[in-house]
C-alpha cells in the first residue's frame, strides 16, 4: 500500500483540480454562445448605449426609421441577421424566404383566385405582386415593396387573413401605396407554407376586393 505525506497530497489534489478546470474551460469554448450556430450578445449594456448609427445596408430606411421611433436610435445594434437589443435579448430577422428568388402563394374564394408572388431584396424588404382574377371583369393586379413591421419582434402569433383560418407564425410587412396600405404576413417555421393578404383604404376601412382573403399557400414547383 501506497502512503503520500500531507504535501504530497495536497500536490496531487491541486494537480487534479486543474485538468478538471481545463476540461470544463475547453468545453465552455465547444459550448460557448458566442459560436457561428448561437445568438450574439452585446459586450456590455455601456456598449449597446453607445451603440453608432444603424448599418442598413441590408435594412430598409423605412423599417430603420420606424424602429429608432420604437426603440430609440441608441437602444439596439445589427448584427449579420440578428437584431440585438440588450445584452439579454437578441432576434433574427426573417430570412427563410431564398434571397432574390420569387417565391408564389396561391387561394381561392368562392369563383375568384387570388395569387401573391413575393421576393425578399433584403433582411426586411420583399418586392410583392398581387394578383385577384375572378369570372367577371378585368384581373386586378398590385405591385409593390413592402417592409418589416418594426415591431416584428414583439410577437409572432398573427391571425390569418379570414375570421375562420387559424392562427400562424408569421412576420408582417406593409406597403404605403397609392391603392391603399398592404400588409402582408409570411409565414415561418412549421407555417412557411401560409401567407396572406390585406389592403386598406385611406380611412382605414378594407378594400373589397382584398377583404378576407383565405389563407394563401405555397406553390411548389
Amino acid at each position: 500500500m501506497l502512503h503520500f505525506r500531507p504535501i504530497t497530497a495536497l500536490i496531487l489534489a491541486a494537480g487534479l483540480l486543474g485538468a478538471c478546470s481545463e476540461k470544463k474551460t475547453e468545453h465552455q469554448a465547444l459550448t460557448s454562445p458566442g459560436s457561428a450556430e448561437s445568438v450574439p450578445a452585446a459586450d456590455s449594456a455601456a456598449t449597446v448605449e453607445r451603440a453608432p448609427a444603424v448599418d442598413s445596408t441590408n435594412l430598409s430606411p423605412a423599417f430603420v426609421a420606424g424602429l429608432r421611433d420604437m426603440a430609440g436610435g441608441s437602444q439596439y445594434k445589427v448584427r449579420g441577421r440578428w437584431l440585438v437589443l440588450s445584452r439579454e435579448d437578441s432576434v433574427a430577422f426573417p430570412t427563410e424566404l431564398p434571397a432574390g428568388q420569387p417565391v408564389t402563394y396561391s387561394g381561392v374564394r368562392g369563383w375568384e383566385s387570388f395569387s401573391l408572388t413575393v421576393t425578399r431584396l433584403n433582411y426586411t424588404s420583399l418586392r410583392f405582386r398581387a394578383e385577384a382574377t375572378g369570372p367577371i371583369g378585368e384581373p386586378t393586379q398590385i405591385e409593390a415593396v413592402a417592409d418589416l413591421s418594426p415591431g416584428f419582434y414583439l410577437t409572432d402569433e398573427l391571425p390569418g387573413a379570414a375570421a375562420s383560418t387559424p392562427e400562424f407564425k408569421a412576420s408582417e410587412f406593409v406597403a404605403e401605396t397609392r391603392e391603399g396600405r398592404f400588409s402582408i404576413l409570411i409565414g415561418e417555421g412549421r407555417d412557411a407554407d401560409k401567407a396572406s393578404l390585406s389592403a386598406f383604404d385611406a380611412t382605414g376601412q378594407p378594400r373589397e376586393k382584398w377583404r378576407n382573403l383565405p389563407t394563401l399557400r405555397r406553390v411548389v414547383l
